[in-house]
């Protein structure tokens, strides 16, 4: 018994936990910070949208009827971190905006990998491009090149185009349509 476009799926999938691979990277290479309060700071911006994301995947009645809530809570919370970050650090408030911004990017680039509606698939593609082009402009500031070719990088560039194509190939087949 064979199901129709099973190896484009496994790609999709793959392509999908490659991005959130870099996600997870990117959390990790916090500790790149040489602050303490900044790490703190940057730990929370992307631990909330990210576990928000994933509480959507799993599609639980409570949390997508009240994900409007949520998001507001979460934007508000980012707000005023971000207040407090431009009191407090006002001379790394560029590095910090652009780790956060390129952060909530590729969550975003996550959260809709595996779409079907063509205005999530732009999402996808226009966050991924996003969240790799504000991750080198990150990293060649800071002169951690090496860090962001090394890891992050790769595992995003590779899952985006894992994704597109084996998109590409289902809708060749006919076996997928964007809605």
């Amino acid at each position: 018994m064979s199901i129709h476009g099973k190896k484009e799926g496994f790609l999709r999938i793959l392509g999908s936990f490659l991005i959130m691979l870099s996600i997870i990277l990117s959390i990790l290479f916090i500790i790149l910070a040489q602050n303490t309060f900044l790490f703190y700071c940057l730990l929370i911006i992307i631990f909330f949208p990210f576990t928000l994301s994933v509480l959507l995947k799993i599609e639980r009645d409570f949390f997508v009827k009240n994900s409007n809530i949520f998001l507001l809570l979460i934007s508000l919370a980012i707000i005023c971190i971000n207040i407090i970050v431009f009191f407090t650090l006002n001379s790394l408030l560029i590095i910090f905006s652009l780790f956060e911004c390129s952060n909530i990017l590729l969550i975003c680039c996550w959260h809709f990998s595996l779409s079907l509606y063509k205005k999530g698939k732009i999402i996808f593609i226009m966050s991924g491009l996003g969240s790799y082009i504000l991750n080198i402009t990150l990293w060649l500031h800071l002169g951690e090149i090496i860090v962001i070719l090394a890891f992050i990088t790769p595992t995003l560039i590779l899952g985006l185009v894992l994704i597109i194509f084996a998109e590409f190939l289902m809708r060749k087949k006919g076996l997928l349509n964007y809605i």
